[in-house]
């Protein structure tokens, strides 16, 4: 499965919201084949910007939360895995902040705000730090409550996979 979502912004500003189902290799086989063995089907999510370098406004914000309830709604069997990328600075970055652990929190607030505003909805929103070799990384794993122990396995392996060697 892939679906690809273009979102506008009222600068002109052009971003792209991609989730697909195809094994990239951020999640190991291992885990994906005993998520589908039991039904669970993973998407990663990409979020991208093709045009303008305006500050991401709260109306686009509040556009990719949309698509993310409105998929997880469509897809009950579905589970989300987003890792927060570190390659473009952010403008109103905290100094001691990673740019990849300002953007997890953004995404952990934002999320929190529609869920709060879409009380039944049923969606957690799991933030896994990864103590990296040369720093922390950061995934999330949204999912249907009733799901919590699938999320743990994906968790589990990425902290596995990414994890700093001990």
């Amino acid at each position: 499965m892939t679906e690809v979502y273009t979102l506008h912004s009222e600068n002109g500003d052009e971003y792209k919201l991609q989730f697909t189902t195809d094994r990239s290799g951020i999640i190991s086989n291992d885990i994906l084949d005993q998520l589908n063995a039991q039904g669970i089907e993973v998407a990663e999510v990409g979020l991208a910007r093709v045009k303008g370098q305006n500050v991401t406004s709260h109306k686009v914000l509040y556009q990719i939360e949309e698509c993310i309830a409105n998929l997880l709604e469509r897809k009950p069997n579905l589970i989300l895995s987003y890792f927060c990328d570190f390659i473009h600075l952010v403008p109103s970055q905290k100094k001691d902040m990673s740019v990849q652990e300002y953007r997890s929190r953004m995404f952990s607030a934002m999320f929190k705000r529609y869920l709060s505003q879409h009380q039944e909805l049923d969606m957690c929103d799991d933030e896994i730090k990864i103590d990296g070799v040369a720093e922390p990384f950061f995934f999330h794993v949204i999912y249907h409550r009733h799901h919590q122990h699938f999320a743990e396995m994906i968790a589990e392996g990425h902290i596995k996979d990414f994890g700093k060697p001990e």
